[in-house]
């Protein structure tokens, strides 16, 4: 039976100057989200979806929800994103991981049989369908809320 994380040496030096990279730019981002409250001072909206045709992205309302995250507020997190505290969760732990493939030199990898990474494959899939399901159902602070599709959903969402 093969293990679910293999740990080898690292294949090349590129790969551990990659894993740094990666690891910058997301404390940075971890970072600006200290420093910059979404919740408090919006930035601008940089969903591509909304623009186009006024729905809502899966992903729409990450970024105040993994700074609330950041602030300790977990539940209120999920209102604005479902997935916001799995997203965080999860960047932590690519944080980890970079951070140890860096400073010891080796490659970690999450070796999965092909039935399992499907079916991983089928919950992230269905996550993000359920999560933007919740936001086309639920959220109603922002425009969205007055399309005729909005007011449409939010028949069914009572």
């Amino acid at each position: 039976m093969t293990p679910i994380l293999q740990v080898r040496p690292s294949p090349h030096r590129t790969h551990r100057v990659s894993r740094l990279q990666w690891l910058g730019f997301a404390l940075a981002g971890f970072v600006l989200l200290a420093v910059w409250d979404p919740v408090v001072h919006p930035g601008p909206k940089c969903c591509l979806l909304r623009y186009a045709v006024g729905l809502p992205c899966p992903l729409c309302g990450m970024t105040r929800g993994v700074a609330l995250c950041e602030r300790g507020r977990f539940l209120e997190a999920t209102a604005y994103n479902p997935l916001a505290v799995p997203a965080f969760l999860l960047a932590l732990g690519l944080c980890a991981k970079w951070a140890y493939e860096f400073t010891m030199n080796r490659s970690v990898e999450v070796v999965l049989r092909p039935a399992w990474r499907r079916s991983a494959w089928a919950v992230v899939y269905a996550a993000l369908l359920a999560g933007w399901a919740y936001l086309l159902a639920f959220r109603r602070e922002d425009e969205f809320a007055a399309t005729w599709l909005g007011q449409l959903l939010r028949l069914f969402g009572r």
